[in-house]
């Protein structure tokens, strides 16, 4: 499945995306909000963008008009109860700094939940924001996600308190 907008496409991660995948791990802002270290070589960023080509749900955001990759969205499927179905999809995303403030990634988001409803017949998103991380946080509130809870990531986690978002198809008018 690709994935279109008018101003982009999103696309599985192919292997000449290295020189991007090891620029986003490297930019600090990105792998804070991420709960990742940075990148201390392109071999860490090549094993990064090998689990990321190994998975369906990961997403490169490639402007049409340039044709450059200016960020991610990673989807990580929650099992229901019964732990065979899948109850929701939980988002990561980061955009390069370059690309920020020109509605790139509300538009990605957007359209990442309109095709995972639409072929997937996925109802329920879920996010998490670190409580200093308003610009995700703004982000998500755009396409229209709502503050479900707060909880303290576990100490090997960092121990920081996050915000979760939630986006229940089944609660809202889609499109």
């Amino acid at each position: 499945m690709i994935i279109q907008t008018q101003e982009m496409q999103l696309r599985h991660f192919v292997a000449s995306d290295l020189a991007v995948v090891y620029q986003v791990g490297c930019e600090r802002e990105i792998v804070e909000q991420l709960n990742m270290p940075p990148f201390q070589s392109e071999h860490e960023a090549q094993s990064f963008l090998t689990m990321l080509q190994s998975d369906e749900h990961s997403w490169a955001i490639v402007t049409k008009e340039t044709d450059a990759v200016c960020g991610l969205i990673m989807l990580a499927p929650n099992l229901a109860q019964d732990n065979i179905n899948i109850e929701s999809y939980e988002l990561s995303f980061a955009i390069l700094p370059q690309y920020r403030r020109q509605g790139l990634m509300t538009s990605a988001l957007s359209a990442v939940l309109e095709a995972y409803h639409d072929n997937l017949q996925v109802s329920k998103f879920m996010a998490a924001c670190f409580m200093t991380n308003q610009k995700s946080a703004l982000c998500l509130q755009k396409v229209g996600f709502t503050t479900a809870y707060q909880t303290r990531l576990p100490g090997y986690l960092g121990g920081d308190l996050v915000q979760y978002y939630q986006y229940n198809l089944d609660e809202k008018k889609f499109r």
